[in-house]
């Protein structure tokens, strides 16, 4: 008996001491965590009564994770910049205000490689006179980029207001909430961390590096990704949950929409996908009972009946992923990578250039008045 226990306690020692070194192995040689150096300003995320939080103004942080190391730079508005003064707008140019989440704002990207960014230079190399202004912050949900709406427009008064979905913001949409005297606050986490995506990582580094080894299998990543509650937002029957998700998210959107009606603002909708449904879109056979386009079919009919332009990016993303087989996200951490900004900066400025003729076929008119004598 002594020499059982005696042979157990030294296979536990063993594998305990070949854990401890295969995780000493992959701190040192292939370290799992996300550092974030705070260069200028502090934590990027600033704690805002209404909103919940928005980005801290003048400040500069570097972020390294095992799939991308860059550095993020915000203004004196806590717009994202690349740190250099932005140049000046051209006379007459159409001002264009994006407004979104993390993937708007360019996490996981230098800004060079956002796709604001490439979006600003698409319309430049055409000669068009556009004025890019990227308001996106990390972590917001759809009742947020509402309010951070309303609380922007009277200082940018932008021509056309570009709002990108993502179907996570259906997941967490809750109504704007109004308090006795009439102040009205989203359900953003104030706690939000902007630098760092939010995903949660395990303190076993080794774990971590299993998990992105089992994420670059794509049936893998969409089998690991059914087995969350999410999975009930692409399945027939909706539950109550989905539902009443969904009615609040179409509220949300109307009340965009009658409040850049109510300003002559042109408003368009881009529902950005997340990687899951472009894996499941792509595959030959998608999963039994799985429709991953199917917020966007609820919402863009929503949207038709309520006059909002809608662009779905699920088919270009999947179709760009089946036909060229290179990644468009960073796998683990759930952003586009360089390739899929360059995607959807393409996608975004084709549904933008018939909005952007009427406001300039506008504005020659309005011009064309005030020379009559």
């Amino acid at each position: 008996m002594r020499t059982l226990l005696r042979t157990a306690a030294l296979v536990g020692l063993a594998t305990l001491l070949l854990i401890a070194g295969l995780e000493g192995g992959i701190r040192l040689l292939a370290p799992q965590t996300v550092r974030t150096a705070y260069l200028e300003g502090g934590p990027m995320a600033l704690k805002d009564p209404v909103l919940g939080h928005v980005n801290r103004p003048q400040t500069r942080a570097r972020v390294q994770a095992p799939e991308y190391d860059v550095e993020y730079a915000t203004d004196s508005r806590g717009f994202r910049t690349g740190g250099a003064a932005a140049a000046e707008p051209a006379a007459g140019a159409v001002r264009i205000l994006l407004l979104g989440d993390s993937f708007t704002f360019g996490a996981a990207n230098a800004v060079q490689d956002s796709w604001a960014a490439l979006l600003g230079q698409r319309f430049a190399a055409g000669g068009r006179a556009v004025e890019i202004i990227n308001a996106g912050v990390p972590g917001y949900d759809t009742s947020q980029q509402a309010l951070y709406l309303e609380r922007l427009y009277g200082s940018l008064q932008p021509d056309i207001v570009l709002i990108s979905f993502m179907t996570n913001d259906l997941f967490v949409n809750e109504p704007i909430q109004r308090a006795p005297d009439g102040t009205e606050t989203a359900r953003g986490d104030a706690r939000a961390v902007i630098a760092q995506g939010g995903r949660k990582r395990s303190s076993l580094q080794a774990v971590t590096l299993l998990k992105r080894l089992l994420m670059k299998s794509d049936s893998t990543y969409v089998r690991l990704y059914l087995m969350t509650p999410r999975a009930a937002f692409y399945s027939l029957p909706a539950s109550d949950l989905v539902q009443r998700k969904m009615a609040a998210t179409q509220a949300l959107l109307r009340r965009i929409r009658e409040f850049c009606a109510a300003r002559g603002a042109a408003l368009l909708v881009v529902s950005v996908p997340q990687l899951f449904q472009v894996f499941a879109a792509a595959a030959d056979s998608p999963p039994k009972g799985v429709i991953p386009d199917l917020p966007d079919r609820e919402l863009a009919g929503f949207a038709a009946s309520e006059g909002i332009a809608w662009v779905s990016l699920l088919d270009t993303l999947a179709q760009s992923y089946r036909r060229g087989g290179a990644d468009l996200y960073h796998r683990y951490d759930g952003h586009l990578n360089a390739a899929g900004n360059r995607v959807m900066a393409e996608a975004v400025h084709a549904a933008l250039l018939p909005l952007l003729a009427e406001r300039e076929t506008a504005q020659k008119a309005s011009l064309g008045t005030e020379k009559q004598p």
